[in-house]
């Protein structure tokens, strides 16, 4: 959005230069030659900072598996600029994008190499560092195996960072009834929770490891408490099938390896209140078998200095599900403060009907916002006040940040809340306007919350958004695109973490130059370089004796309610008049 300077007394006008003394400089994580696009995860108090990285440039390409157990060749041979030496493993940038674009598009083969499609890397404003999660440095490449997606989530100084990764691609030679050998490559588990304690990774265990069990870490203290989800129990018809899998009469013609790694394959990726959600299988979001034969529960690892495991904690769900209720349940953690208070989100069991934008009423499951203290799982808010609710984060002064849904004109969109659990303060701000859906993401112990918020008020789905900070002592609900210079080339689209020292890292867009696989800029066929949106990390540096740049919209972009100097009517005014089953329980 291009913006110029408007007269110092329209700042003025608002009212609230106090509250806009401190502006933001914006600096670029250092991940552009890795790959086009990365997406920001965390900032701890010492400035350290996880980001995922989507489609790496350069990830290692065994050729003997690309010939041997894929159909590349016969489908894209005759593609290449140069097909022998592609097979001799030279590559041209056009042709190894074909290859990279190939693998990529092929995870879920029963043969290939396996390239993971987001990694996780550690940096600050001048270096990086790779969070390999549950991959290996193999002889083949000298190199971890690219194969194993991981997703940091949270540190502390940098030196433990917990989050969750897919298992280790294996290479399972069968030979088959035929004769034949057929090289299976699978995960060897489904995803787990693990910290990175230094440059060595430890998985943490879930409370039931059938097939490895499945778990996930998103948070961790001063006092190496790590909260997250695990799963707890699964139905018998787990055990059953991995029994068929051990027998070969039973299991069909293919390795046990791969028989176990089809129970246990998917994904259980919950979605804020915002999406929709039902959690059965559907052909809009598919949950393997074995991820709906599980019981998932909050989680509390305690660790020790090296980052093993002192003690694990479950906190159960909101209800007791009767003895033949076969469906999936859940009780999941996403923050947690140094008092060891975590809170997160539950299912209650029923069902509801929601009407969001442009669709008709859906049955979707009810969760609610949810503390886990004193090994009993609380539901936060009052149910009847909300369609759903889900608790985002919490501070150390025990302030609950998270969001409700609630329905304006019978639509229904998400909207923040904030709860003090020792003063039953609660606050539900409006977003950047009215109808405004408003996603947080973090809390600070200044108590400011971060997220995403609808900047423009459309009928669409899926609107545009900004990035915001929501101040609960002053009540100001700031677009952080407006703390920053008129002539910045970035768009905050949405902040995701803030540290105490109200540093952010957002996500933002930004042109940058098509590239191949390779990183090499691709020129056209005027030997000019493109220009397309990137998806960016960016950290937001608060500038002590900064001074705000009032910006004027150019003509062809619409007016809209500007509210980052303050969320009273008089100030909106001033600017608008100046500028217009039955368990099996392991315990």
């Amino acid at each position: 959005m291009k913006r110029t300077q408007l007269a110092a007394a329209v700042l003025l006008a608002t009212g609230s230069v106090s509250a806009m003394a401190a502006t933001y400089s914006v600096t670029p994580l250092p991940l552009k030659d890795i790959s086009l696009n990365n997406f920001a995860r965390s900032i701890d108090n010492s400035g350290q900072m996880l980001s995922v990285v989507q489609r790496e440039f350069s990830p290692p390409v065994d050729v003997d598996q690309l010939e041997n157990d894929t159909t590349f060749f016969s489908q894209f041979g005759e593609s290449l600029e140069n097909e022998d030496d592609v097979l001799q493993g030279i590559f041209t940038d056009a042709d190894y994008t074909i290859v990279v674009n190939f693998l990529s598009g092929t995870t879920d083969a029963t043969q290939g190499q396996k390239l993971a499609l987001q990694r996780t890397y550690l940096s600050d404003t001048q270096d990086f560092s790779l969070v390999p999660g549950l991959d290996m440095i193999t002889d083949k490449f000298d190199d971890y195996t690219f194969s194993v997606e991981t997703t940091g989530r949270d540190s502390v100084g940098g030196d433990y960072i917990v989050g969750d990764s897919d298992g280790l691609v294996v290479l399972d030679p069968y030979e088959n009834e035929d004769g034949d050998t057929i090289n299976y490559t699978y995960a060897n588990s489904n995803q787990q929770a693990f910290v990175q304690v230094g440059s060595e990774t430890k998985r943490l265990a879930p409370a039931d490891e059938t097939l490895g069990g499945y778990g996930s870490a998103r948070s961790i203290n001063n006092n190496l408490q790590v909260a997250g989800f695990s799963s707890v129990s699964f139905l018998d018809i787990v055990d059953d099938a991995v029994e068929n899998c051990a027998d070969p009469e039973v299991r069909t013609d293919i390795s046990e390896g791969r028989c176990r790694y089809n129970i246990y394959r998917g994904e259980l990726n919950v979605p804020r209140i915002d999406s929709y959600f039902v959690n059965v299988s559907t052909n809009s979001r598919p949950f393997s078998s074995y991820l709906l034969a599980s019981e998932v529960n909050a989680t509390i690892w305690q660790l020790d200095v090296t980052g093993d495991v002192i003690s694990t904690e479950t906190f159960p769900l909101l209800f007791e599900p009767e003895e033949d209720d076969t469906n999936h349940y859940y009780s999941f953690a996403y923050s947690i403060n140094n008092q060891g208070i975590a809170v997160g989100e539950a299912l209650t069991g029923d069902r509801i009907t929601i009407t969001r934008p442009n669709s008709t009423g859906q049955l979707e499951n009810e969760r609610v916002a949810t503390v886990y203290r004193d090994g009993e799982t609380i539901e936060l808010l009052p149910r009847d006040e909300n369609i759903l609710s889900q608790a985002i984060a919490i501070n150390d002064n025990n302030w609950v940040a998270g969001a409700v849904l609630r329905s304006r004109s019978d639509i229904a969109r998400s909207r923040l809340f904030a709860f003090n659990l020792d003063t039953q303060e609660q606050f539900y701000p409006e977003g950047l306007f009215v109808s405004g859906g408003v996603t947080p993401n973090a809390i600070n112990n200044n108590n400011i919350i971060v997220g995403k918020a609808d900047s423009e008020a459309t009928a669409d789905t899926i609107r545009q958004t900004a990035g915001f900070m929501f101040n609960i002592d002053t009540q100001e609900f700031t677009n952080l695109n407006d703390l920053l210079p008129c002539d910045s080339e970035y768009e905050v689209l949405e902040a995701v973490d803030i540290n105490d020292d109200n540093e952010i890292i957002a996500n933002a867009r930004v042109k940058r130059t098509t590239k191949y696989a390779t990183g090499v800029e691709i020129i056209n066929s005027d030997g000019e370089t493109e220009l397309v949106d990137n998806i960016i990390a960016v950290k937001l540096s608060p500038l002590a004796n900064g001074e705000v740049e009032q910006c004027e919209l150019s003509e062809d972009e619409q007016p809209y309610e500007r509210q980052g100097a303050s969320s009273t009517w008089f100030g909106l005014l001033a600017l608008l008049g100046a500028v217009f089953v039955r368990r099996r329980m392991k315990r």
